[in-house]
């Protein structure tokens, strides 16, 4: 009996638009009007994502800019949201 290959989901980072696997990005969601980092990738609602890489997270918490259909923009970010991206920067 021969088992089907499992799928890898894939999703596109809000910064630089690759296609990337979801374990490889950082997951962002949007709760009464505030941003949350959800590193558990479990969180009800639409998530945006960001790859890992420096200059995406640096980007994006550097700007007020709001990236693809992100109703907020980095201003949203909780500060414990906002401490964690950034650590997850400098790895």
């Amino acid at each position: 009996m021969k088992s089907k290959p499992l799928k890898v989901p894939f999703r596109t980072c809000l910064v630089c638009r690759q296609k990337i696997t979801k374990e490889s990005l950082c997951r962002l969601v949007v709760d009464d009007e505030k941003l949350y980092y959800d590193y558990r990738f479990r969180s009800p609602g639409r998530g945006y994502y960001i790859c890992r890489s420096v200059e995406c997270l640096t980007r994006f918490l550097a700007g007020k800019r709001r990236f693809g259909r992100l109703p907020l923009g980095a201003e949203a970010l909780d500060r414990e949201s906002r401490e964690h991206l950034q650590v997850e920067s400098e790895k």
